[in-house]
């Protein structure tokens, strides 16, 4: 039998790693799932994510998978911020091709398959998961809330702005919208983010943003 359509009679994610099949095919040899999965990647019945970690191809799915999933489990732990969240949340026009998350490990990460480019950049809020949730119309994914990501992504580029006016032309940020996410938080919520990556160019943003919507 096709080790991928066993394998889905087994397997009810349609993402696995190569753990879950050694203890799903126990006591199989490692060299018989090796053989195993590079037939049915051959076959196109699997997507290689990464090392040891794959994809049912859409005709095995059970449902539609969301990038920002395979991102969050790529490189763990991490979650979609900087240009991806931005966009996803309206922040900014344009569309984004590569799937763009914030990690804890110093090292950013850059991985390409069938499915697209995800990179990775190190963060250094010491609340780490400050101002992240779980969306759950996109599977449950990890993902900055609109001033998270902007925060993050003023840390990733290490410019300093001096006003809304260079915020929005540099970076693209459409400023009314901005303006609603400041306005739905308190001055001590903003600055509680801000704080946490301990660099003097987060807090002249905050400063900023302060003194034009609040």
């Amino acid at each position: 039998m096709n080790f991928a359509y066993k394998l889905r009679g087994e397997i009810k994610r349609d993402m696995f790693s190569q753990n879950d099949l050694k203890a799903l095919f126990y006591p199989m040899t490692n060299a018989a799932l090796h053989n195993g999965v590079s037939r049915s990647l051959k076959s196109k019945n699997l997507v290689k994510l990464k090392r040891g970690l794959y994809l049912f191809s859409k005709e095995l799915r059970q449902g539609s998978v969301s990038k920002f999933l395979i991102a969050n489990k790529m490189y763990e732990p991490s979650y979609v911020s900087f240009e991806s969240a931005l966009s996803y949340h309206g922040l900014i026009p344009e569309a984004v091709y590569t799937t763009t998350s914030a990690c804890v490990q110093r090292k950013s990460k850059n991985f390409k398959n069938d499915l697209g480019d995800f990179s990775y950049d190190y963060v250094p809020c010491l609340d780490f998961f400050l101002g992240v949730y779980h969306e759950m119309e996109k599977g449950g994914v990890l993902i900055a809330n609109p001033l998270r990501a902007l925060f993050d992504l003023i840390y990733l580029r290490k410019k300093r702005y001096d006003s809304i006016e260079e915020v929005e032309e540099d970076l693209r940020v459409e400023t009314f919208n901005l303006k609603a996410e400041v306005k739905k938080y308190s001055v001590r919520e903003i600055e509680s983010l801000a704080v946490q990556y301990k660099k003097k160019i987060i807090i002249n943003f905050y400063e900023l943003l302060i003194k034009a919507f609040k």
